[in-house]
């Protein structure tokens, strides 16, 4: 047995959801979107139940011992992102709601902060996550926004950032990976360019950080999201990363409780960083979550789970050649474990039905990407994408059932 089958065997072990029910005749179910959410590993859902049966508390507050019990297993968990994305210091690590959250505090953040004439740098791969919020933001100070376009294979043109980051550039927000592609931008050479002229630079590292190691402190970036249950962690957490400088930049978008030091009827006193932008009751159980996430993957190694999956990857485009009608969206020199298809003659819903019916789970549509798969000429597109449990099998079974949908299309 390979390295990438050994590792992707151990992993399945521990996913509950790849289990199966109903005896000898039950299907295997291979479950290729992972990219929208991972699947949950047994030890996070025992670290999940075991907070919420022995220490559930309410964090930064309470005099009891449960209260803190629950601040120490929250700040453990912040301790614990930082350490995985590089991060100088704990304090530089918000707990959000998931990337999207994260992007409109950053975003939200800024308002005031940029004038007529400023310009905002994204792509024109980004999630409406990464491209909505600083639309808005724009259209709010009076700067303009500006769309890097892609070349043949789906990455971004590098001659057109160069000319277009520049003196007047305030932002440069782009993904790390794109979640229509599999593109791996070269974000560290972007990053640099933002800072050579001054801009601030936010990089969405939904589609990387379960798929690759990241270093936040090397790659220099002012900001970095992600979204726990894209990194085999739980629904309703992510992540801001920010530099301190970057940070205090920001002003609080949302108030309420636990933000503040003081509030008097003529004044608020902010508290510092990171609680200053974590309004409201902490996502205690679900940072605790995230934190097994972490624990476990780290625990296979990130650079096991980059080759198994890169390995898993050319696989797959190596087998799609024998499908007839078969189209892959665009060949990015250097991709992730995301695939965009389609098959000529059937609808890419209809293709999501007929493969769903043989037990074969993908995603199709825009995948909140309207303006890239317009520009692609495409209306929707299906999308495979893999994650550590993700074996040989379950390419041979979405080959099988994309050949038996080749009838429909004759």
């Amino acid at each position: 047995m390979s390295e990438s089958a050994s590792l992707a065997a151990r992993v399945r072990e521990q996913i509950p959801a790849l289990r199966h029910e109903g005896g000898e005749a039950a299907r295997r179910w291979a479950y290729l979107d992972s990219a929208a959410t991972t699947l949950t590993p047994q030890p996070v859902i025992d670290a999940l139940s075991d907070f919420y049966a022995t220490e559930t508390g309410s964090a930064g507050r309470g005099g009891h011992w449960r209260a803190r019990r629950s601040t120490g297993r929250y700040e453990a968990a912040r301790e614990r992102v930082a350490a995985f994305l590089g991060a100088e210091t704990s304090a530089s690590v918000v707990f959000t709601r998931g990337a999207t959250h994260a992007l409109n505090l950053i975003a939200g953040g800024l308002r005031g902060a940029l004038r007529e004439g400023d310009e905002v740098v994204v792509s024109a791969m980004e999630h409406h996550a990464n491209l909505l919020p600083w639309r808005a933001l724009a259209e709010a100070s009076g700067a303009r926004l500006r769309v890097l376009p892609l070349n043949e294979r789906g990455e971004l043109d590098m001659d057109a950032a160069e000319a277009m980051i520049g003196a007047r550039t305030a932002v440069v927000a782009l993904t790390h990976v794109s979640n229509v592609l599999g593109t791996v931008n070269p974000v560290d050479e972007l990053v640099a360019m933002a800072r050579q002229h001054g801009a601030l630079s936010v990089i969405d590292g939904s589609q990387s950080v379960a798929h690759r190691a990241v270093d936040v402190t090397t790659l220099g970036c002012d900001f970095f999201v992600c979204s726990a249950h894209k990194m085999y962690g739980p629904t309703g957490v992510g992540v801001l990363y920010g530099r301190p400088e970057a940070l205090e930049r920001l002003r609080p978008v949302e108030l309420g409780g636990g933000m503040m030091t003081s509030v008097t009827e003529e004044e608020v006193v902010f508290a510092e960083l990171p609680n200053r932008l974590e309004a409201g009751t902490p996502p205690v159980a679900q940072a605790v979550g995230l934190a097994a996430a972490i624990a476990w993957m780290e625990g296979f190694g990130m650079e096991a789970l980059q080759r198994h999956e890169e390995e898993l990857t050319a696989y797959a485009l190596g087998r799609f050649e024998a499908v007839e009608g078969l189209e892959v969206v665009r060949r990015p020199r250097q991709r992730s474990a995301v695939i965009a298809f389609g098959l000529r003659g059937v609808d890419a819903y209809d293709l999501g039905e007929l493969l769903d019916a043989q037990n074969v789970a993908v995603r199709v549509g825009s995948h909140c990407a309207h303006p890239l798969v317009r520009a692609l000429g495409l209306c929707a597109t299906a999308r495979a994408s893999f994650g550590a449990y993700t074996d040989r099998d379950d390419v041979d079974a979405l080959i099988e059932a994309l050949m038996q949908a080749t009838h429909f299309s004759r």
